[in-house]
């Protein structure tokens, strides 16, 4: 481009105003400095574009023509720029948040719904898919910022631990003879289990851990939702490896008991997780220092 964007905002507001002083004091400049924008701007396109009449000035056919693009250009940029303002200030733009069922139903919705107490002009939207696929969203640009279940080893991602979690295994009064006594991990994987399916994060950290022990886990059924988990041991169906902090209630309620393992599992931490060195929006960092406890208002 031959000359810059604010030489044509001038030149947009004393066509305009039809008048130079009219225009300096529009712009909050002085009158010789529109002046000699307007010499600049002439010297750069190489043609006149006013004319100087003893009413003021007037556009020449030239400038006439070029008046009737730089305006619309002009007002577009003062519009984008407008709205930048507002995404900045969270007045306005969207985020995209990807997780799992489990992590949104046990974990999410009260920093979703704070955030969309305080921001409202911000559209969430939310996608459920399993860790893996969840990363593979965020790689491709689906989703801004993922909730998901580390361990992931991958130096593509930033990663920041939320929330450390438990993994245990619990059971209803039909594995009663387990209570209170420690098994083995050979005792449990001769037992009908109930498991998350292969393809989620926490299922593999558990076959992980298992075949640390020379144990191959066979379960009986597999499922794509922790609270399938709990209802599937509820009635008696197996033992079900479930995340303690996410089953507190039926815990808490006899409707379950944890069957005690003789080396628990580890516990392992929920992460959110962005794209390293990809600058995040307003609206991202913000919905981080929410979930993170970093918030001035705390």
């Amino acid at each position: 481009m031959s000359a810059d964007l604010e030489l044509y905002r001038v030149f947009c507001t004393v066509a305009k105003c039809g008048s130079l002083s009219h225009a300096a004091r529009e712009l909050y400049i002085s009158q010789p400095a529109v002046s000699q924008a307007m010499r600049r701007l002439e010297d750069s396109l190489g043609c006149s574009l006013f004319t100087r009449t003893s009413r003021g000035i007037s556009l020449t056919g030239e400038g006439r023509m070029l008046y009737s693009y730089a305006d619309k250009a002009v007002s577009l940029v003062a519009a984008a720029e407008d709205k930048l303002n507002r995404m900045r200030t969270l007045q306005s733009g969207g985020l995209m948040i990807g997780a799992s069922d489990t992590l949104c139903q046990y974990f999410l919705l009260p920093y979703l719904e704070r955030f969309h107490a305080e921001y409202p002009e911000v559209q969430l939207q939310v996608t459920n898919r399993t860790t893996p696929e969840t990363v593979d969203l965020l790689k491709i640009g689906k989703v801004d910022i993922a909730l998901v279940n580390l361990p992931i080893e991958d130096s593509s991602l930033n990663v920041r631990e939320c929330l450390q979690v438990h993994d245990i295994f619990v059971a209803a009064e039909r594995f009663s003879h387990f209570k209170g006594q420690p098994i083995t991990w050979d005792m449990l994987a001769r037992e009908p289990l109930v498991l998350l399916e292969r393809a989620s994060n926490s299922r593999k950290y558990l076959d992980s851990f298992a075949t640390q022990h020379g144990v191959v886990l066979h379960p009986e059924i597999e499922l794509g939702a922790h609270s399938l988990l709990v209802q599937f041991a509820q009635i008696g169906l197996g033992i079900a490896c479930v995340t303690s902090e996410f089953a507190k209630d039926p815990l808490a309620n006899g409707e379950l008991f944890e069957v005690i393992m003789d080396d628990p599992l580890p516990p392992r931490n929920i992460g959110l997780i962005s794209l390293d060195g990809v600058p995040l929006s307003a609206a991202a960092t913000r919905f981080i220092q929410i979930v993170m406890g970093e918030d001035s208002n705390d």
